[in-house]
């Protein structure tokens, strides 16, 4: 008997041929796949409960050793200043950490490229950091991403927080951190990648490579995904005096102001030059998260990092007034992620001139 396995169709087709040869019999068996097996195949090495990312596949025999997901969570990545000091990014969204455990001689390298590869398919990818065995720091892991408090969930390890936790625990370290934008998504990624040592505590995985990937899909709260121009901006503060603004963002609990902030910057300093009359408050919004006292400081921290490229593009300061109300204004329930996310936001608040 032959069976032939047929996933594109769906079907198992099943010849049986007669011992005497004359006589051949053909018996075909259709059976819907759907009917008898799981829509997602468990790698039987897999911790329970753990999954892949359904955008972003696994290394071919890799498993997963360590898995946590949270709806929404500010993330953890590395870049570099123009100094080139090391910095931390924090975006916020869904945030998947999976730990793999990858097949024996498979090196961190090898699968920093099949990454590389992977994330180039998915989308149009920007690599913001990278670096390899002596250029990454070598505590790097052990600082940031493997602590006793930042580790994931794991099964089938000794003693976790040594997998990583040590420099001397892991050997040729790569990392590397892209960013990927689709039609509809924007995802964060970073792979970290090391050899685990041979005196590792872990005495079944030592010389293993393992990977950590972090990945941080951008929340598509229909509140921060609402683009103001400037035309768009002067209309509203024409009616009601003030607009709110959503694309003005800052790393998470700073008042840096992230890149993707610079197109509404822009837009804002076209506002101001087409109406040379026109000044604003620019007052900072937050949830409730936190003291009151620490979500006041923060709001005015941010409305002056706003107020400051806005005066670095040319705009007089004179025309600009920071302000900072933290919580106290809200536009929508700080119960649910979507209403605080309303909540955290610019607004930009037309002063009326005295004669």
């Amino acid at each position: 008997m032959n069976i032939h396995f047929r996933a594109d169709k769906a079907i198992f087709l099943i010849y049986t041929r007669s011992q005497k040869g004359d006589r051949i019999m053909h018996m075909f068996i259709l059976i819907f796949l759907s009917l008898i097996l799981p829509t997602t195949y468990v790698y039987a090495g897999d911790m329970q409960g753990s999954r892949d990312h359904p955008e972003i596949p696994r290394v071919a025999g890799s498993e997963i050793i360590g898995f946590e997901y949270n709806e929404y969570d500010a993330a953890n990545f590395l870049k570099a200043d123009a100094s080139k000091k090391i910095t931390l990014v924090n975006p916020e969204g869904k945030r998947t950490r999976i730990l793999y455990l990858a097949k024996a001689g498979d090196k961190p390298l090898m699968v920093q490229k099949n990454y590389d590869t992977a994330l180039r398919q998915l989308g149009n990818a920007n690599e913001i950091y990278s670096c390899k065995n002596t250029g990454c720091n070598r505590h790097l892991l052990a600082t940031t991403f493997w602590t006793r408090n930042t580790m994931v969930p794991t099964e089938g390890l000794t003693h976790p927080f040594y997998l990583l936790g040590f420099s001397h625990t892991f050997t040729s370290p790569a990392y590397r951190y892209i960013d990927v934008t689709t039609d509809s998504t924007r995802y964060h990624v970073g792979v970290s990648a090391a050899v685990i040592a041979a005196n590792n505590s872990n005495k079944k995985f030592r010389e293993r490579t393992v990977m950590l990937v972090e990945i941080l899909e951008v929340s598509n709260f229909e509140a921060t995904l609402e683009f103001v121009d400037a035309s768009e901006m002067q209309q509203q503060i024409g009616e009601s005096g003030h607009v709110a603004l959503y694309d003005i963002q800052f790393d998470h609990d700073k008042a840096t102001l992230r890149p993707e902030s610079n197109e509404t910057i822009t837009e804002i300093v076209k506002a101001l030059k087409s109406d040379p009359a026109l000044q604003l408050y620019v007052v900072g919004h937050t949830d409730d998260v936190g003291s009151l006292t620490y979500n006041q400081d923060l709001s005015l921290k941010r409305a002056n990092s706003v107020v400051k490229s806005l005066v670095a593009a040319g705009i007089e300061d004179s025309r600009l007034t920071a302000l900072g109300v933290g919580p106290a204004a809200p536009v929508s329930s700080n119960d649910t992620e979507s209403g605080r996310a309303k909540n955290r936001r610019v607004e930009l608040v037309k002063q009326r001139t005295v004669d």
